[in-house]
């Protein structure tokens, strides 16, 4: 076994031991660390949650254009569609005829004698165009290619549902930016606090144990090996503490899940599916973190003991 390989083994085992030795230091450090992770953990969740909801909602503004002249020829209606396809930021045009709209019809969560004379006999729903777009922030250009489409003007003043809803269309769209960056400041800020808290711990935790770096130093310890041991319990901590926050954000996910039905209702999922839809990607970025502030810190924290 080589030199370096045995010393830096060396290393590993006395920051296991110094690790597991000082047990009250540890479970103090651990614990700032996994209230640090849990912070940073549950604002990405938000974070998460706030871009998924947002698109969600987002990819349900689209444009229809209802057709209320039976005049109007199914033909006509189609070379219509096909028109509005070939504009820009059009990503699907589905034309809705009038029995596939007294399908809709029946399945609205109405009262049923609203529902009932309207038939295959009796059938006054009007034929429509739905009109999804690649980007619902360009929903007022899509509006405007739209009336170049349409050369044989077959679309009334009235019939464009986005004409009808524009001003809430676009404070809806202000409104899921405007969380979104609520969501980015919550999470940077609260995660320079939480760091702030870790490098004091991670300096309270080397400060007691000086006059132990101060005997490693005048037996000849090189500066390496002293802040070797420090580094491996910083990776230490950013490891625990990414496994007790895990284990502790699912668990919570999970009791919420009966209580929270955000998720459900908008993207399909539970609360807990939903974190559990993420979690390596959350657990990936609380070991990131972890390890590296850790490590970072206690680099930090160790340069007054090892000036000359």
């Amino acid at each position: 076994m080589s030199y370096k390989l045995e010393t830096v083994l060396r290393i590993v085992k006395l920051g296991l031991n110094n690790f597991w030795r000082n047990r009250w230091l540890t479970l103090g450090a651990t614990l700032l660390m996994t209230l640090t992770l849990t912070m940073i953990s549950v604002f990405l969740l938000f974070s998460f949650i706030v871009r998924d909801t947002a698109e969600a909602i987002r990819s349900k503004i689209d444009v229809t254009i209802y057709f209320t002249d039976d005049a109007v020829a199914d033909e006509k209606i189609m070379a219509l569609a096909d028109r509005i396809k070939s504009q820009p930021n059009i990503q699907e045009v589905i034309f809705v005829n009038k029995k596939q709209a007294l399908e809709i019809w029946q399945r609205l969560p109405i009262n049923e004698d609203v529902k009932k004379p309207v038939s295959d006999s009796y059938n006054p729903l009007p034929r429509s165009l739905q009109v999804d777009t690649t980007d619902p922030d360009e929903i007022q250009g899509v509006v405007s290619s739209i009336e170049i489409a349409d050369t044989e003007k077959l679309i009334c003043n009235e019939c464009v549902s986005y004409v009808k809803n524009k001003d809430a269309v676009n404070k809806l769209v202000s409104i899921t930016r405007l969380v979104q960056r609520v969501g980015l400041f919550l999470s940077i800020f609260f995660g320079i606090i939480a760091i702030f808290n870790v490098l004091n711990i991670i300096r309270i935790t080397i400060s007691a144990r000086s006059d132990e770096i101060e005997i490693m130093r005048y037996v000849g310890a090189s500066n390496a090996f002293v802040r070797g041991p420090f580094v491996v319990e910083g990776v230490l901590y950013g490891v625990l503490g990414t496994i007790i926050t895990t284990l502790f954000i699912v668990l919570v996910s999970q009791i919420a899940s009966g209580y929270i039905s955000i998720t459900a209702d908008v993207l399909n999922l539970s609360f807990g599916a939903y974190v559990l839809h993420y979690i390596w990607q959350i657990i990936g970025f609380q070991l990131l973190i972890g390890v590296i502030l850790g490590v970072v810190v206690s680099v930090i924290s160790m340069r007054r003991y090892l000036r000359a």
